[in-house]
């Protein structure tokens, strides 16, 4: 199987934005100018989406 090196660029963002690493440092690590940019690159996970509303959630719900 051969993959283009736009696609390791993909892989790469979206890895490290389920790995908790900021849009802004995944923007300067790609050479991005613009964070919409990056944006496209850098897809969340359905389980790090969930994971994100669970925190947020626990936090909510704690503070009151």
């Amino acid at each position: 199987m051969t993959c283009t090196l736009h696609q390791l660029r993909h892989s790469h963002a979206t890895e490290l934005v389920n790995g908790g690493v900021s849009l802004a440092t995944i923007r300067k690590r790609l050479g991005h100018q613009h964070i919409q940019t990056t944006l496209r690159y850098a897809e969340v996970s359905d389980q790090t989406a969930d994971a994100e509303v669970r925190q947020w959630r626990r936090q909510r719900t704690s503070s009151f």
